[in-house]
């Protein structure tokens, strides 16, 4: 079983996680508009959870005596909750662990900016063998559950809805083209960097509809909330395809839900919240998903 991703019921403070390191926010991670991009915040809130260590566990795979094994990051919620900062501010991030589950882990994040929680992240790990999903053993569950936070408890991982796996359910779509710098250490394309092709499929759709006098707008249209479910490895070198479709919209915001495909495998889906600015109302309703496949 693995675990879900809902939100925790209140806004977390910084003194609630077990583990805080300070970040530099550089000036390549500036969104056009000034705000710090979600792809920056990714790799922001990566630098911490990465640092992690888990030290009877690591004793426990230094004497040989677990393994081979590695971690899939199979979900992730990240959320921009307002702009922050300037170039080379330093921002202290929290990390802590939402829940344990047999083969899996939730862990929780909170950005913080002079005090003020300006992001938060959320997000699962799997321990597997090549194969399949193993057990956590005995050394990370006592390692994990003294940086647990103490708000969350376990619950049953949503899965994406079935319809969402299927190309057709998506009435529009961008071609993706997978770059040898998108590769990490795992030999496959980094989930930071599948976060920066939504992200371009969502610019991409938003230029189609408002034609090429808009190109330099098209960053005002990029989301602040991803939530994102990842089912299987991306590789290098491959052309991918992003579904596209509207699952709504109101007067300052739009719901994108996203399906990442190659030949016609669902590999992962995203659902992002993004502002709506000047797309015409008329245009989102034709790109929402259509009768036959809601």
């Amino acid at each position: 079983m693995t675990i879900d991703l809902q939100p925790a019921a209140a806004p977390p403070a910084e003194a609630d996680f077990p583990d805080r390191r300070q970040v530099m926010r550089r000036f390549g991670d500036l969104a056009p508009d000034g705000a710090t991009s979600m792809v920056a915040l990714s790799r922001m809130f990566e630098h911490p959870l990465a640092g992690l260590r888990f030290a009877r566990f690591d004793k426990l795979v230094a004497e040989g005596g677990f393994g081979p094994f590695r971690f899939l990051f199979v979900g992730q919620r990240v959320e921009r909750r307002t702009a922050f900062g300037e170039n080379g501010e330093t921002v202290r991030i929290g990390t802590g662990i939402r829940a344990i589950g047999r083969s899996s882990y939730a862990y929780g994040q909170g950005m913080f900016a002079d005090g003020q929680l300006v992001a938060t992240a959320e997000g699962t790990m799997v321990l597997a063998d090549e194969s399949k999903t193993i057990p956590l053993p005995d050394e990370l569950l006592a390692d994990l559950g003294e940086l647990r936070l103490p708000e969350t408890g376990m619950a049953t991982a949503a899965r994406p809805d079935p319809r969402r796996l299927d190309r057709q359910y998506y009435p529009a779509a961008a071609t993706v083209h997978a770059r040898v710098g998108d590769v990490d250490h795992n030999l496959h394309v980094n989930y930071i960097a599948q976060l920066g092709w939504y992200d371009e499929a969502i610019a991409t759709h938003a230029h189609g509809l408002l034609g090429d006098g808009s190109a330099r707008k098209l960053p005002r249209f990029l989301p602040w909330r991803y939530q994102v479910n990842y089912l299987g490895e991306v590789h290098y070198p491959r052309a991918y395809d992003v579904g596209i479709a509207v699952g709504g919209h109101d007067e300052h915001s739009v719901h994108y839900e996203l399906g990442l495909f190659h030949s016609g495998r669902c590999l992962g889906t995203a659902d992002a919240t993004a502002p709506r600015g000047t797309l015409p109302g008329a245009a989102l309703t034709h790109a929402a998903p259509s009768a036959s496949n809601a």
